[in-house]
């Protein structure tokens, strides 16, 4: 309408159309010999975006990952075989706390006593969208496999692996108000078996 025209659509719609630029390279080492494998991988990247007042880092924008995949096969033909991964990536976006403040509960409208009203909510004061960063993130893999050939058909894998094998902390998130630290994945073992008829 003409009495709004001139307000940013960030303020006035339910929906806006952002903008946005990623760039990045990637450098890649692989080695194959044999019952040997091995695969480097580091990834430099920067993603932005502009929602129509500001620029800023979208939560994804990982600046560097590093990937080293390793595999090697031993044993009479190949039988066993043991997988190691170990992850590395910088810290992602995210939007800090930058105070907090009691709320009030107005439910009761202009009638609402402030000076009786007793609120245990606490409100946040948010500091610009996602200046801050997490710590860096990274992660040991380790398994081992051994197939079984009971036929030319069939085929019994057995494996036994470490999903973070030195248990590493790895934020997920933080609780603003209890400031109470949740974390992925600690030390995880498991084994499995699969048959392939």
């Amino acid at each position: 309408s003409p009495d709004n025209f001139n307000i940013p659509d960030i303020a006035k719609k339910d929906f806006i159309i952002e903008t946005g630029d990623a760039y990045g390279v990637d450098a890649v080492f692989k080695y194959s010999h044999e019952k040997t494998y091995i695969w480097f991988v580091y990834s430099l990247g920067k993603v932005t975006r502009w929602d129509g007042v500001q620029t800023y880092a979208p939560i994804f924008d990982r600046r560097q990952n590093i990937n080293v995949v390793a595999t090697q096969q031993f044993g009479k033909e190949k039988s066993w075989e043991i997988n190691i991964r170990w992850n590395y990536g910088s810290g992602l976006p995210f939007t800090q706390t930058q105070g907090y403040y009691h709320s009030l509960d107005f439910s009761q409208g202009i009638g609402t006593n402030i000076t009786t009203t007793n609120s245990n909510d606490l409100g946040i004061i948010y500091a610009p969208i996602n200046k801050g960063r997490l710590p860096d993130y990274h992660r040991f893999d380790i398994a081992i496999k051994k197939h079984i050939k009971i036929t030319e058909r069939s085929i019994v894998n057995l494996t036994a692996s470490v999903t973070n094998l030195y248990n590493r902390k790895n934020i997920f998130y933080v609780d603003r108000i209890s400031n109470e630290k949740v974390y992925q994945l600690p030390i995880l073992p498991s084994f499995g078996v699969s048959w392939t008829f």
